[in-house]
C-alpha cells in the first residue's frame, strides 16, 4: 500500500426497511455523523433502494431482509452485479437468520441482529465497512497508477488538435490525416460530432479526492470509452477539463446508427457507475458533415461545441447520470422534446422572475416550512421559466453576497458552493442550505438563549458531557421528549440541528484548548470528544478554515506564559 492511504471525511449510507421506526432509528438514535458516517437516503424495499443506489452511488447499503416487492438478499445479488463497490450490512432478526447467511454468501459484509445490536456493534460493523472501502479505493488507485503511461504529452496534443481544426489552422485534410496517425487516432471521416463525458459532482469529488487521484480516474475512462468504441463505434478519444473527456466521433455517412450508439453510451454510463466511484453524463452534439474543404472546418466543429454548451442546460434541469443527444434535445422529429434554452430565446428572462426571499424568511423558522417555501415558490418557477444555468448562478451568487456583507467566513463558504451546482438538485440544496443560514443567523451562538426549558436542559447536557459520546437518544432520554420531537425543537429553537451543534460546541472548546494551553493536538482531539485525530482535524478546519496547527499558530497565548 502507499505511503499516503485514502481516508475518506464522509462514508455515504442508505437504510432500507419496511418499516419507519427502525429507519428513525439509524438516523436520529445514533451519533453516527461524529464518526464520519451519513444516512443519504431510506427505502421502504428493495426496488426503490436499488434506483436510489443509481442516483446517489452511496458507500454502505444497510438492509432489511423480508421486505415486499425486492427482499434483502435479491437486493444484496443486484447491488453484487451492478454496484459491487458499495458495501451491504444485513439487519435481521433470530428467525432470518438462515437468510442472513445467504445474504453473506451473496457478497454482504455482515448482518446485525434487530433486536440485541447496539450502537457499538453497529459501529464495528461500519469501522469495518470503512477500512475495506478505503483499501478498495486505495488499491484501485495503485493499480491505475501502475497501468498509466508515463508520456502525459499525447493527451495535451490531441485536445490541441481539436483546437487547431475549430480556429482554422488546420489547412489540409494530409496534414489532419498525418496528425491522426501520429497520436494514434483515427483517420477523419465523412461525417462527426462531439460529445463530452462528464464526471457528475465533480466539486464533491474533488473535496474527497486529491487531484492525482481524479486525474487517474479520468485515465481509466478514457482507456474504457476506447474499448467500449471497440469496432462498433469509430470514436476519438480526448482529454477536456478536469471534469470532462471529450469524444471526436466518425461517421461514414451523415445519417446516425441510432441503436448502436445509443448502446455505445448506456454502456459508458454503466460502466462509470460499476467500477468508479461516481457517475458521469454524456452530452452529444448534433452530426455535421466534415467537407473536403479545409476552411468549412471551423464552422463546423464551432456549431458543434455550441449545441455541447446548449446542451448543458438540457443536463440541468435533467439531472445526473444520463445522455443528452442535440436532435433529442431539440425537436428535430422527436415528440415531447425540450424547446431550446439559449441565452437569445424570447421566453428565457435576463434574470429569473423570482419573490425577493427577504421578504419570505421573516418569521419562518421550521426546516420543513423552509424546504417549502424553497420547492414551491422558488425551484418550481425555475424549472418553469428554465433561465440559463449561469444566469441562475449568477443570482444566487448575488443573493449570497448581499446576505453575507458581516459575515466573511459564510460568504466565502456558500460561495465556493455554489462552483458545485450542476443540476437543479443541486440548487434545491443550495437555496435550502442558505435560507435555514439566514433564518438562523442571528440564533447561532452557542450561548444564544433559547425559549423551550427542554432546549436550554439539552444545552446544559452538552456543556457537561461534550467529552463522551452523545445520541439524540441519550439527551432526549434526558429530557423526556421524544426523539424525533426533540430533533424539530431544537432546530427550530437553536437554528442547527442537534449533531451539527454537538460538533460546533466541541471544537469551540478545542479552539480555547489550542489558544490557552500547550496540549497536543491529539490529546485535544480526545480531551472535546472526538478521539479519532483525522477526523478532527478535517472537521476543525472545515468550520474554522485553518488546520488546528495553523489555528494555534495565529491566535494561541499560552506562548507567552511561563
Amino acid at each position: 500500500m502507499s505511503s499516503n492511504p485514502v481516508v475518506l471525511d464522509k462514508i455515504r449510507c442508505i437504510v432500507v426497511d419496511d418499516e419507519a421506526l427502525i429507519r428513525e432509528r439509524f438516523r436520529y438514535a445514533y451519533p453516527l455523523e461524529e464518526h464520519g458516517f451519513e444516512i443519504v437516503g431510506e427505502a421502504e424495499d428493495g426496488e426503490e433502494a436499488l434506483e436510489l443506489c443509481r442516483q446517489l452511488s452511496p458507500d454502505i447499503v444497510i438492509t432489511d431482509v423480508v421486505m415486499p416487492r425486492m427482499n434483502g438478499l435479491e437486493l444484496t445479488g443486484q447491488l453484487k452485479q451492478q454496484m459491487p463497490r458499495i458495501k451491504v450490512i444485513i439487519l435481521s432478526s433470530f428467525q432470518e437468520f438462515e437468510f442472513a447467511r445467504k445474504a453473506v454468501m451473496l457478497g454482504a459484509l455482515g448482518y446485525l441482529l434487530k433486536v440485541t445490536s447496539g450502537y457499538q456493534e453497529l459501529l464495528e460493523i461500519l469501522d469495518q465497512a470503512r477500512s475495506d472501502i478505503e483499501a478498495d479505493r486505495e488499491k484501485m488507485l495503485l493499480s491505475i497508477e501502475e497501468r498509466r503511461q508515463l508520456q502525459d504529452s499525447q493527451p495535451l496534443l490531441r485536445k490541441q488538435l481539436i483546437l487547431d481544426i475549430r480556429s482554422g489552422t488546420v489547412h489540409s485534410l494530409t496534414r489532419l490525416s498525418g496528425t491522426c496517425d501520429y497520436l494514434h487516432w483515427q483517420k477523419p471521416a465523412p461525417a462527426f460530432a462531439l460529445g463530452m463525458v462528464s464526471i457528475d459532482g465533480y466539486s464533491r469529488l474533488s473535496q474527497t479526492f486529491h487531484p492525482k487521484d481524479l486525474t487517474l480516474f479520468k485515465y481509466v475512462m478514457m482507456r474504457m470509452i476506447e474499448e467500449l468504441a471497440g469496432q462498433n463505434v469509430s470514436c476519438n478519444v480526448f482529454d477536456w477539463d478536469p471534469q470532462s473527456i471529450g469524444l471526436w466521433i466518425l461517421l461514414q455517412e451523415p445519417e446516425w446508427h441510432a441503436e448502436q450508439h445509443k448502446l455505445f453510451y448506456e454502456s459508458i454510463l454503466h460502466h462509470a457507475r460499476k467500477y468508479l466511484p461516481f457517475t458521469v453524463s454524456v452530452r452529444v452534439s448534433a452530426v455535421h458533415p466534415m467537407d473536403a474543404s479545409p476552411e468549412a472546418w471551423p464552422a463546423a466543429f464551432g456549431s458543434a461545441f455550441e449545441e455541447l454548451e446548449q446542451l448543458n442546460a438540457v443536463l440541468f434541469y435533467h439531472g445526473h447520470g444520463g445522455y443528452h443527444e442535440h436532435d433529442a434535445a431539440y425537436g428535430a422529429g422527436k415528440e415531447n422534446a425540450p424547446a431550446p434554452v439559449s441565452p437569445s430565446s424570447p421566453d428565457i428572462p435576463d434574470n429569473p422572475e423570482l419573490p425577493d426571499p427577504a421578504e419570505r424568511l421573516d418569521g419562518l423558522d421550521d426546516p420543513s416550512h423552509l424546504q417549502r417555501l424553497v420547492h414551491e415558490e422558488y425551484i418550481r418557477p425555475i424549472v418553469r421559466l428554465k433561465p440559463e444555468p449561469q444566469v441562475l448562478l449568477r443570482w444566487m451568487k448575488e443573493l449570497t453576497l448581499r446576505w453575507t456583507t458581516s459575515d466573511s467566513h459564510s460568504r466565502s463558504r456558500y460561495l465556493t458552493g455554489t462552483d458545485g451546482i450542476e443540476t437543479i438538485h443541486d440548487t434545491e440544496e443550495f437555496l435550502l442550505s442558505l435560507f435555514l443560514w439566514r433564518a438562523s443567523e442571528s440564533r447561532l451562538s452557542f450561548d444564544q438563549p433559547v425559549q423551550r426549558s427542554e432546549i436550554r436542559k439539552a444545552l446544559s447536557y452538552v456543556a457537561h458531557h461534550y467529552q463522551e459520546p452523545i445520541s439524540v437518544a441519550d439527551v432526549s432520554g434526558y429530557t423526556a421528549i421524544s426523539p424525533n420531537y426533540f430533533s424539530h425543537l431544537f432546530k427550530s429553537q437553536t437554528g442547527i440541528n442537534f449533531s451539527d451543534y454537538v460538533t460546533r460546541y466541541r471544537i469551540e472548546r478545542s479552539k480555547q484548548y489550542l489558544r490557552e494551553t500547550d496540549k497536543q493536538v491529539g490529546e485535544i482531539a480526545e480531551q472535546v470528544g472526538i478521539p479519532d485525530y483525522k477526523y478532527f482535524a478535517r472537521i476543525f478546519r472545515r468550520l474554522t478554515g485553518k488546520t488546528p496547527s495553523q489555528y494555534r499558530e495565529e491566535e494561541g497565548a499560552w506562548k507567552g506564559k511561563k
